[in-house]
């Protein structure tokens, strides 16, 4: 049974290796967008071309992190560990809060440019980097959204059974909840803007998916920090 357990001490120490690895890999490739952004501003005449590429590239990375990190998620051998530790579940569960709370934080410039590139294209003057950011800010809100309704990661049955308590489920709903009226209030707001200039209805709109998302996803980590007391 010792033998069993130091393998999976192991096997978790290079599980988290390579999830930091992955993480790492995507930071790099967000860092790659705002960099190109300013390479596209810079009136240097291949600046635009290459600007484009380091976008395509950054992208390409942040995918590819998403995948291979998606490999390398907690698994029966971190289970087997943490359970020698005791609390694994609780542990889980608030580290999947602080994620809900701190994407929204971290992707606020992300967001800022792909309103500004919506209201660009809206009026007719959008490039293509204003076309992948204004693409990209809903992205990050569908992927906020997916994990505060446990859908970002289906097929790992294992942790499936960690976050379907009772509890949790309660905090999905009512995090849910909070999402459905912040978005019916922002889309009566979205509604009168279109009324107003329709172009502005047009960049409000990833505005008002990054809204809906945070407001989720921060309501998710305060029911779970005042059900831990915190």
């Amino acid at each position: 049974m010792g033998d069993e357990l130091e393998q999976a001490k192991a096997n978790e120490r290079l599980r988290t290796r390579r999830l930091w690895m992955a993480a790492g890999l995507g930071g790099l490739g967000l860092t790659a967008l705002p960099c190109a952004v300013l390479l596209w501003h810079t009136g240097w005449l291949l600046g635009e071309p290459l600007a484009l590429v380091l976008a395509f590239a950054g992208l390409g990375v942040v995918v590819a992190s998403f995948a291979w990190g998606g490999r390398h998620l907690p698994n029966g051998d971190t289970i087997r560990v943490e359970n020698a530790k005791g609390g694994y579940r609780d542990m889980v569960q608030k580290q999947r809060a602080v994620s809900m709370a701190l994407m929204p934080v971290m992707s606020l410039f992300l967001v800022s440019r792909g309103i500004s590139g919506a209201w660009d294209i809206a009026n007719g003057q959008g490039d293509m980097l204003d076309w992948l950011m204004a693409g990209l800010s809903p992205m990050i809100s569908v992927m906020v959204l997916l994990m505060v309704a446990g859908l970002d990661n289906p097929g790992d049955k294992k942790m499936k059974r960690l976050l379907e308590d009772e509890l949790t489920l309660s905090f999905r709903r009512d995090a849910q909840n909070v999402a459905l009226a912040v978005a019916m209030i922002g889309l009566m707001v979205v509604f009168a803007l279109g009324l107003w200039r329709p172009e502005a209805a047009v960049a409000a709109m990833p505005g008002l998916m990054f809204v809906t998302a945070s407001a989720a996803g921060l309501r998710y980590w305060q029911l779970d920090r005042r059900a831990s007391g915190g």
